[in-house]
């Protein structure tokens, strides 16, 4: 590639280009915008690799709106909305003090019960959305912080005989941190 113009690159080796200029100097502080955007898949790990060994040395500010490369690479997260810091700590930190603590998917065959309806009377579940075909019932439950209710759902489907295909925990993420500190009536 050492004969090409920068022009003529790939999105991929001119942001490896451009990295690499930047890392002449060999400057403590490193700022990244959006490095993995118009990159492959393959691309993608490989600078987030990059940037998780280039930590090692530099101080790096990654600014990006993928926040589930945040959680990848980030040790530290701040976030602004609106030009002011809404958050800054440790990505699991942040994760902890959210009202909203991910939640739980179920799903069953419900028969002519009204699911989504007896799982928002589960304490601690401040919404259930359905979807699914007619037969199978897929319930996505948003709960709130510190909340464990998968026995509750799993004595619920038990209760009332509805065959389970699935129940399972997802934790939250940045984005729902990002989403209840911009847009807290959304939550």
């Amino acid at each position: 590639m050492e004969r090409k113009l920068i022009g003529a690159l790939s999105k991929g080796y001119r942001q490896r280009v451009g990295l690499a200029d930047a890392l002449v100097a060999e400057p403590d502080l490193l700022i990244l915008d959006e490095p993995t955007i118009g990159l492959d898949p393959n691309q993608i790990r490989q600078v987030r690799e990059l940037i998780k060994n280039l930590g090692r040395q530099h101080t790096i500010l990654l600014s990006t709106h993928i926040l589930p490369e945040v959680e990848m690479t980030c040790s530290r997260v701040i976030i602004i909305h609106k030009g002011r810091i809404e958050a800054c700590d440790t990505p699991d930190n942040l994760l902890g003090k959210i009202r909203q603590a991910g939640g739980v998917v179920l799903e069953a065959k419900v028969g002519n019960d009204n699911g989504a309806e007896e799982l928002k009377k589960i304490p601690g579940v401040r919404d259930v959305v359905t979807d699914g075909e007619a037969e199978w019932k897929r319930f996505s439950l948003r709960v709130e912080s510190g909340v464990a209710v998968r026995e509750e759902v799993f004595r619920l489907a038990s209760d009332r005989h509805w065959a389970v295909r699935e129940l399972t925990q997802r934790r939250g993420t940045l984005e729902d941190v990002f989403v209840e500190l911009t847009h807290p009536d959304v939550v």
